[in-house]
């Protein structure tokens, strides 16, 4: 792409680009007539599409579904063009070949100068033209973000899940969900037997003449029986490239009538168009095949370009015929709301154990200003609802689900749908998420219409998530762009996650306590400044490897803990000079993981299970989490966020204390500030209880110490770790999330403390190599 830019140095760069995105297609298109269209597509499938032995899964940097779509685009209109006016040249031996081997060039050149045209055309004004962009270019090049057995396993079961749905689709069209599936999926099936049977017939002509010839009995029969297998494996006749419908009859043992309902309601029909014109609709983001990939010849026979398009395709199509009939849609969004809160809930139970879940949560909110500036909960009048409120001590998750999807002319990148569309989908489900959020930090709780008051005073930690049913990835992930959008507003910005990927995620995590970092990492607004990824799994992956950590501005740190000593010059500089990174794809072992878990065969070896680096402090995490003390799960997101060298510090503070044993016992106090928000600060004391001392005494000094050391440097959150000095045992680990006011006693107790002014600070965790998540730790040892 940047070897074309250079090319576009007039005053009006978007012409230039369709001027010569023009003369590419025409460049391209000049020999493609000469071809038989569904020969040529098959040689194209062959060359571009990953292809492994069974078990194995495909993984190559050439593959490219875009490439045979394309061709397959512009070969059935450049075809369809020349009959008539001039027969089809004979086509010499792996001529087909040879010129699909030199194709992707000009294909990629089409295609880069699609980008670069919707680059120029772009108003720099508009704050939605990157998001038009991203959507645009995922339409484009990228196929099933979500992987597609989960995604038809959710088409099935919210197409042929209701029976009114069910039983309509039958009615209206001759067939159900299930049944297209099966017929989509047979063609591809029949298509690979076919590949197959050439492959073994090539190899055995070809071995047949090559021991004739070494047994000195050559046989020109049999040589070109040996060529003749090459030209049928690599450039088959369109009879072996397509398989007909009594062919799917047979193999899926549904009714012909069935079958060639379905294949009717999935064909592709181009109609008049020309090799220009389905061009331009392909990389604008209108792609025919999405949701009629069925390629019918003029014989009547069958051919699928790849077997991704299917998940597309039956999901949409079909959704399509349902919004023609009032009544019947209408049951079929409410069950596909239901499924996807059903979904959600169920996924994040997973991760979240013992959280008590809320869903379909009716709330009562201020009505008027007056009501607001009263402050009553009691008085107020207006109903809301959240779609779930999940309370786990002192963490609160707040989900808005929404089932909408991206309109056709969003996916062709209309920036008017596209704002339309995404405010049903994400801006609704941040304003939903963001007034609960704020109801309960203004008020310390609910008021339900079920259950009355709900207090929730004892939360310190809220988190807003927003689940989306479409998979829209590369949107999802740009949550910057997105605020600089309009979309979402800066001080409230939810995790938006699709469905597939919140279950996959919820699926990898061994510890509640990782996915709650992941939260917090993921909804820091600058993630997706410094990291862009265009995948979720990617994002996540990132940290499992590294920790997603981004280093806060370390003035703004200072600012909101004032006790902090003055930045340093070099911490500065690290800020200033920070770089965004470009995540490049790291699922290949999560594919691996995903299509061979569950299986024994002989020839598919059970791939390990992505994870987090190991952690130092994992067996603390677990064991906070085995006691169910109060706050082990933001205990153990705080444990986990630190850089490793700093984790193995922690995880050998206990034994440091107990190897230099104390008649009085003894502690060590460490300050964690590592964010912007004053909120999110935490105080982290170990400490040792010395033999014969009086347990409850021992208890109360020390939960006094954390309470008063908290309202000392303003740290709303403190554990104490406590160890017994004779036998080295962990006895208790004591949470404390009091805000208020102290008492008389406590406020006394001030004056003996350290003033933070004598605190200082270790070097900064992210200056070493992070290899899981980073914390900028203040530390503050005291020892008594």
């Amino acid at each position: 792409m940047t070897t074309l830019m250079a090319f576009f140095t007039g005053d009006d760069p978007a012409s230039e680009a369709d001027a010569a995105f023009a003369a590419a297609i025409e460049e391209f298109v000049v020999e493609v007539p000469r071809f038989d269209a569904i020969r040529l597509i098959e040689v194209a499938r062959q060359h571009f599409l990953p292809m492994a032995r069974q078990g194995e899964i495909p993984v190559t940097a050439e593959a490219g579904a875009v490439y045979v779509e394309l061709l397959a685009l512009i070969a059935l209109t450049a075809r369809r063009q020349e009959i008539g006016t001039a027969a089809a040249s004979e086509v010499g031996f792996q001529e087909m070949s040879h010129f699909v081997s030199s194709a992707k060039e000009g294909l990629s050149k089409v295609l880069y100068l699609a980008q670069l045209r919707s680059f120029a055309r772009a108003d720099p004004t508009d704050k939605l033209a990157m998001v038009s962009l991203f959507i645009r270019g995922a339409e484009v090049w990228m196929r099933n973000p979500s992987y597609p057995e989960m995604v038809e396993k959710t088409n099935l079961a919210l197409l042929d899940g209701v029976e009114s749905v069910r039983a309509a689709l039958q009615a209206q069209l001759g067939f159900n969900a299930t049944d297209a599936v099966a017929v989509l999926d047979a063609c591809h099936d029949l298509q690979q037997d076919s590949l197959n049977d050439r492959i073994e017939a090539m190899g055995n002509a070809v071995l047949v003449a090559m021991a004739a010839e070494e047994e000195g009995r050559a046989d020109r029969h049999l040589t070109e029986q040996a060529m003749l297998s090459v030209t049928s494996m690599f450039e088959p006749p369109a009879e072996q490239a397509t398989v007909t419908i009594d062919d799917i009859v047979a193999h899926t043992g549904l009714a012909e009538e069935c079958v060639r309902a379905v294949v009717e309601r999935f064909r592709l029909d181009l109609g008049t168009d020309s090799p220009m014109d389905v061009a331009e609709a392909f990389t604008s983001g209108g792609n025919p095949l999405r949701t009629r990939p069925l390629i019918v010849d003029a014989d009547g026979r069958l051919m699928l370009p790849h077997p991704a398009l299917n998940v597309f395709a039956v999901r949409e199509n079909l959704e399509e015929h349902l919004k023609k009939t009032a009544p019947v849609w209408s049951q079929y969004a409410k069950h596909r709301g239901d499924l996807l809160e059903s979904r959600t809930h169920a996924a994040l139970a997973r991760v979240l154990p013992g959280a008590r879940f809320r869903d379909g949560l009716e709330y009562y909110l201020p009505a008027s200003d007056d009501e607001a500036e009263a402050a009553d909960p009691s008085k107020y009048t207006k109903r809301a609802e959240g779609d779930h409120l999940i309370v786990l001590d002192d963490v609160a998750i707040i989900v808005e689900d929404k089932a909408v999807a991206l309109s056709a002319l969003s996916r062709g990148g209309k920036t008017a749908r596209i704002r339309t569309d995404l405010t049903g989908i994400i801006t609704k489900a941040a304003e939903q998420a963001g007034r609960m959020r704020d109801a309960i930090k203004r008020d310390g709780g609910l008021r339900s219409k079920n259950e009355g008051w709900i207090d929730l005073s004892q939360i310190r930690e809220i988190h807003t998530i927003a689940v989306s049913l479409d998979d829209i990835s590369t949107v999802l992930t740009a949550t910057a762009e997105l605020v600089r959008a309009g979309l979402l507003a800066a001080d409230n910005i939810p995790w938006t996650v699709s469905l597939h990927d919140l279950e996959l995620i919820t699926e990898l995590v061994p510890r509640p306590a990782e996915f709650l970092l992941y939260l917090r990492r993921r909804r820091d607004p600058d993630v997706t400044v410094m990291f862009r990824a265009p995948d979720e799994m990617d994002l996540f992956l990132y940290f499992f490897e590294a920790g997603l950590w981004v280093e806060p501005d370390p003035v703004q740190v200072r600012a909101a803990f004032p006790f902090l000593p003055e930045p340093a010059t070099a911490e500065l500089r690290r800020y200033r000079t920070r770089k965004p990174a470009f995540l490049t794809s790291r699922t290949d072992a999560l594919d691996q993981w995903f299509h061979t878990r569950g299986r024994d065969g002989a020839h598919s070896v059970r791939a390990p299970r992505p994870a987090m680096v190991p952690s130092p402090l994992a067996p603390l995490v677990d064991e906070l989490q085995s006691r169910n003390v109060t706050g082990w799960l933001s205990i153990g997101a705080t444990l986990l966020s630190g850089a490793t060298d700093v984790q193995r510090e922690f995880a050998r503070h206990g034994d440091e204390l107990l190897d230099n044993p104390s008649p009085k016992g003894r502690s060590l106090t460490v300050p964690l500030t590592a964010s912007v928000d004053p909120a999110e600060g935490w105080l982290f004391v170990w400490a040792t209880r010395p033999a014969g001392a009086d347990p409850d005494e021992t208890d109360r000094r020390l939960r006094d110490y954390l309470r008063a050391k908290k309202h000392q440097l303003g740290l709303p959150r403190g554990v104490v770790f406590l160890y017994d000095q004779p036998t080295r045992k962990l006895l208790d680990i004591c949470y404390d999330g009091h805000t208020g006011p102290l008492d008389a006693a406590l406020t006394a107790s001030l004056s003996s403390l350290r003033p933070p002014s004598q605190l200082h600070r270790s070097i900064h965790p992210n200056a070493k190599r992070p290899q899981s998540g980073t914390r900028n730790a203040a530390r503050h040892k005291r020892k008594r």
